[in-house]
């Protein structure tokens, strides 16, 4: 099936200017502590079809939306730019990927840009993963011309079989760049966080003590209100088969010390049977509490300190196994599981199931009183109201979504990605 199509009106509304600052959708989930909420979007109580787009590969990474521009990255390493209007601005290629032969597993062909960029610092910044050298490199482009103003390779150790799936996130002056390993766990690879300043220098590592323990969740890194890094890792044991902080939340200070951890009682038990802890990022909350999930499908509200092996406050079944990244509005986290959209009402120390919508679904945004977001498979974009999880709107994107699609949201515009393409869409 080919992706929906529109006759090309440019329709006239308030995306013919560049968007104001506090409506930009510059990182993954649009902030840094990956809250998933579009500030001053209106509720959408319907959805209208306004362009889409083909791109040259699989769009893995979520849009990013800043100064009236709409950017999409492949797995073909090009960043597109187009105007809010649908008019290509630029197209960048940095260079030929990785087929998918060149690797000894993993299930992305061919693997090039995974991770969503961020906007920081005047740059578009992007890590592709190039066929020549089997590199990681870190681009940073401008966001208005696409040409690249900066070149510096971020790999980790055995970089063949790292892959850096995880959205970048920039702060502290720096860009974070995390790395797990390919859909398979085959050879040697560990959870890693490089990071370089936005101007290319400084290069910093975390290496994780485990084995495997990859940080793999698509929202990679989020930062907490102190400008402390939280990761989640995956299965992993360290070489004497004890605990090396695989199947764990760790925080991390700006410079990638460790300083706090938590874990589940059966860490072990789960790095055994592939059950990752690591499948969304961890969530922080008011009150310095982090909420986490996994493959499990628990929930585990973690005290400030994080609590350490089987410190958490509360802990509770959310549903068959969460993947992708919630979205958090208070009182509500949006979960996106397996089996359904769940709603988790915040109180206190404690959470509660409040609605669900039944089937599986992808990484949810808040955008005034409504939830946003894809059904992964054949790609149909949902509205649901937020109190309840009533619908209110749908929109078939006519083409198979990637893993864990992402949608981004800038005033009343919706972008949401579709297999080798994106569509977009505004509010009723």
């Amino acid at each position: 099936m080919q992706l929906l199509k529109l006759i090309p009106v440019v329709l006239l509304s308030v995306f013919g200017t560049p968007a104001a600052a506090q409506a930009d959708w510059p990182t993954y989930q649009g902030a840094n502590n990956r809250a998933g909420v579009a500030s001053g979007a209106p509720a959408f109580t319907g959805l209208q079809p306004r362009f889409a787009r083909r791109v040259d590969g699989q769009v893995y990474a979520q849009p990013l939306i800043s100064g009236g521009r709409i950017y999409v990255a492949t797995e073909n390493n090009t960043i597109y730019a187009y105007t809010t209007d649908g008019r290509l601005v630029f197209r960048r290629h940095f260079g030929a990927p990785v087929p998918g032969s060149d690797l000894p597993c993993g299930n992305i062909d061919p693997s090039g840009i995974t991770a969503t960029p961020v906007i920081a610092a005047g740059r578009v910044f992007v890590v592709a993963f190039l066929k020549r050298g089997h590199r990681h490199v870190l681009y940073g482009v401008d966001p208005a011309s696409g040409r690249v103003v900066l070149r510096r390779v971020v790999d980790p150790a055995n970089r063949i079989v790292q892959q850096q799936r995880g959205a970048l996130l920039a702060d502290h002056g720096r860009i974070y760049v995390p790395y797990g390993g390919l859909y398979g766990d085959c050879g040697p690879y560990r959870g890693v966080v490089v990071s370089v300043t936005t101007s290319g220098g400084g290069k910093i590592a975390y290496v994780n003590p485990a084995r495997e323990a990859g940080i793999w969740a698509p929202g990679g890194l989020s930062e907490e209100p102190s400008g402390d890094l939280l990761v989640a890792t995956g299965n992993g044991a360290a070489s004497g088969g004890g605990f090396a902080f695989g199947n764990s939340v760790i925080r991390l200070s700006p410079t990638l010390s460790r300083k706090a951890y938590w874990a589940p009682t059966d860490w072990s038990a789960l790095s055994s049977s592939d059950t990752d802890v690591g499948s969304v990022e961890p969530l922080p909350l008011p009150g310095g509490r982090v909420l986490q999930s996994g493959k499990n499908g628990l929930g585990y509200l973690l005290t400030p300190g994080l609590g350490g092996i089987g410190g958490e406050a509360f802990k509770q079944r959310i549903c068959g196994g969460a993947y992708g990244a919630p979205a958090v509005s208070a009182p509500f986290v949006l979960m996106p599981c397996t089996d359904s959209l769940v709603a988790v009402r915040i109180t206190g120390d404690r959470f509660s199931v409040a609605w669900r919508a039944d089937g599986q679904a992808a990484t949810p945004v808040i955008a005034g009183d409504t939830v946003l977001y894809v059904q992964p498979g054949g790609g149909r974009l949902r509205a649901l109201r937020l109190s309840d999880g009533q619908p209110r709107a749908s929109q078939d994107l006519n083409s198979g979504a990637t893993s864990f699609p992402a949608v981004a949201v800038s005033g009343d515009l919706v972008v949401a990605t579709a297999g080798r393409g994106f569509a977009v869409f505004g509010g009723a």
